[in-house]
């Protein structure tokens, strides 16, 4: 699978270049087919392949709630979405809270690209529609960030 790395509020210099490499190494080692009814296998082995790296299980923002993040690994916030769009924004609203809490230094968001994304559903979370939308957010969502955006 093909990455794009996009950077919003100096990710790309907050998250060390070798954590980008190792994911970027994860998507390459992927070979499912994009298509309606397997993303679900792509973010599987996505997660397995992160874990092998040392990335964490899930981290839960509060021990009465159910809401957490894909995983984390030296304070950076790792959220995968390969969903609705809409759950994009949650996502990003649990890193920004991580990050001001100071749990987190930076966060990563992996999603499909809009190209990507429109072959397995509809109105999926994508690369391009997050980068647009965080600059309308930047003043609310002001960790530092790296998108990543996966096709085929």
């Amino acid at each position: 699978m093909n990455t794009e790395v996009k950077n919003h509020r100096n990710g790309v210099e907050v998250v060390p270049d070798k954590m980008i490499k190792e994911i970027k190494d994860i998507f390459s080692t992927i070979h499912t087919s994009v298509e309606k009814y397997v993303i679900s296998d792509i973010r599987k082995e996505l997660i397995t392949g992160l874990q092998i790296k040392g990335w964490s299980d899930k981290i839960f923002l509060d021990r009465k709630s159910k809401i957490s993040i894909t995983g984390e690994q030296d304070d950076i916030g790792l959220c995968i979405q390969t969903g609705n769009v809409s759950r994009v924004y949650a996502d990003l609203l649990k890193l920004q809270t991580l990050f001001v809490q100071g749990e987190i230094k930076a966060g990563i968001i992996i999603v499909p690209t809009s190209e990507c994304g429109k072959q397995y559903a509809s109105n999926t979370a994508s690369m391009e529609r997050l980068m647009r939308e965080l600059n309308i957010f930047n003043q609310v969502i002001t960790m530092p960030l790296v998108v990543i955006g996966f096709s085929e």
